[in-house]
């Protein structure tokens, strides 16, 4: 009888250390959600700002916020990674998922990295003609970086899935469906 008590309360704690791994993980990941809601919000008002530009001036205004709305995201990644890496997760999965999670915020860091120095030849433009003869290497380095953005969202939010399925945990029921 001592020896299943003990063996219960081996289980017992080895699924406790699971749970707090999990929780662990998942308020680094739950953290990112504000600087994301407002990298979101600056980029909508970047969109708005950009719309009604009506010279060089204005453009060059909404590159600039642009940059900076990126380098302060990119920033925030950088953080979560350094986080994430700290995390002590002796479970195998758990570690393999959050392995799998820095690459993909490292990699969606890098590609707004890219965006960022495409909006740069935008907001170094000194005039209409020069801003016209960077317009095609822009939209080529944009358009990339975001459709590399986009996959790795995905691959993002699958992973978010997998992970909530391994700790028990569903998903919100406002959480954002995959593209």
């Amino acid at each position: 009888a001592v020896l299943l008590v003990l063996l219960a309360l081996g289980l017992a704690s080895c699924g406790s250390s699971k749970v707090a791994q999990c929780n662990s993980f998942a308020e680094v990941i739950n953290d990112a959600q504000e600087f994301k809601n407002d990298f979101e919000s600056d980029i909508d008002s970047f969109t708005q700002q950009a719309s009604g530009a009506q010279s060089l001036a204005d453009i060059q205004a909404a590159a600039t916020q642009y940059i900076g709305a990126v380098d302060t995201v990119v920033t925030n990644i950088d953080g979560m990674v350094g986080s994430l890496e700290g995390l002590e997760l002796p479970d195998e999965e758990l570690a393999q998922y959050r392995n799998e999670y820095v690459t993909i915020i490292t990699g969606s860091g890098q590609e707004l990295e890219v965006a960022s120095e495409a909006m740069q030849l935008v907001a170094e433009a000194e005039s209409e003609e020069q801003l016209g003869g960077v317009l095609e290497e822009f939209q080529s380095k944009a358009n990339s970086a975001f459709t590399n953005l986009q996959s790795l969202s995905t691959q993002e939010a699958t992973l978010v899935t997998n992970i909530n399925g391994y700790s028990g945990a569903e998903a919100p029921a406002d959480a954002p469906a995959e593209e």
